[in-house]
């Protein structure tokens, strides 16, 4: 009977800390109505930091979408590349790096987007 109680309690244990987990990563990409592109910006910018990729993502998609005529929104596409290529995702990152340079030509990172594009193929070579 003992053996069948320790069973229950760790499956209980393990579905309550799966639920928690799920709240508490959910919090991060909480989105109110009324954030302004830069508190999005800025809030993505910290989930990066933080290796929240996914919802560093989602807030960033939400402030393209919102605010489509802002200037965070190079940006934010560019970021979402750079989401991508750390996560190790190099087929997503490529495809964003590709759109930023081809909706983007004249930004400043350029550059860099054509880098690290250069850098995925290398990757796929090897």
């Amino acid at each position: 009977m003992t053996k069948r109680r320790a069973i229950a309690a760790a499956s209980t244990l393990f579905v309550l800390l799966s639920v928690f987990l799920a709240f508490s990563h959910a919090q991060v990409a909480t989105l109110n109505a009324s954030d302004s592109d830069k508190v999005l910006f800025g809030r993505a910018i910290t989930a990066m930091h933080n290796s929240e990729h996914v919802a560093a993502r989602t807030l960033l998609e939400t402030l393209i979408n919102k605010h489509p005529d802002s200037d965070y929104v190079p940006r934010a596409k560019l970021s979402i590349a750079d989401a991508w290529y750390s996560e190790g995702n190099f087929k997503e990152a490529e495809m964003e790096y590709v759109d930023f340079v081809t909706f983007f030509p004249n930004r400043p990172e350029v550059p860099k987007a054509q880098l690290r594009i250069d850098s995925i193929h290398k990757k796929a070579k090897s």
